[in-house]
């Protein structure tokens, strides 16, 4: 007696592609929930990527943060106000909440152009077109922790080039991480 014919009920529901699917399916379910490494994995913490805590020192650190381009109409505003030495702003880093860090220094860089004049030579001027964009470097000091991968300020590591966010209570400005520094 044949169990699958061509003529049968069962070949009419079920073709030999879907039971090769279906048999995928089986195996990859099988291979992920019973395989022997997910138990240990969740078991134990160390097989996972999280940051080891335990041989980790506080230490202080100022990071400088180059935020470029930032749309605001009364610069000095802004710079009286919230942005100031001394408050505190929350950081974002990666696009992940890290905390609170103290702002050490503001310092409001100029933006120019290079105009050529009719001598031959290139005179630095500044720009006209940008009444209501300005160039900040943010001095941050805050406490990191020291590993052997580098500097950690919460799950995010600190380096140079990390996409950065500051955020107070009126003004959100990104940039970028342009210098670490460790004092001792």
């Amino acid at each position: 007696m044949v169990v699958l014919s061509f003529k049968s009920r069962i070949h009419k529901r079920f073709s030999y592609v879907f039971g090769r699917f279906l048999l995928v399916f089986i195996l990859l379910f099988v291979s992920i929930f019973c395989s022997p490494v997910l138990p240990i994995a969740i078991a134990n913490p160390c097989c996972t990527p999280l940051i080891a805590q335990t041989n980790s020192v506080l230490q202080p650190v100022e990071v400088d943060i180059l935020i470029q381009g930032m749309g605001v109409s009364k610069p000095t505003v802004l710079l009286e106000g919230g942005l100031k030495a001394g408050a505190s702003t929350k950081v974002t880093l990666r696009n992940q909440p890290e905390g609170a860090m103290n702002i050490k220094s503001v310092e409001q860089l100029p933006i120019a152009i290079a105009v050529p004049q009719p001598d031959g030579s290139v005179k630095e001027l500044p720009d006209p077109k940008n009444n209501y964009k300005v160039d900040l470097l943010v001095t941050l000091a805050g406490k990191a922790q020291v590993q052997k991968q580098g500097l950690f300020f919460g799950k995010s590591q600190l380096r140079v080039g990390t996409p950065t966010e500051i955020e107070g209570f009126d003004y959100l400005s990104k940039g970028s991480v342009i210098d670490v520094r460790v004092l001792n």
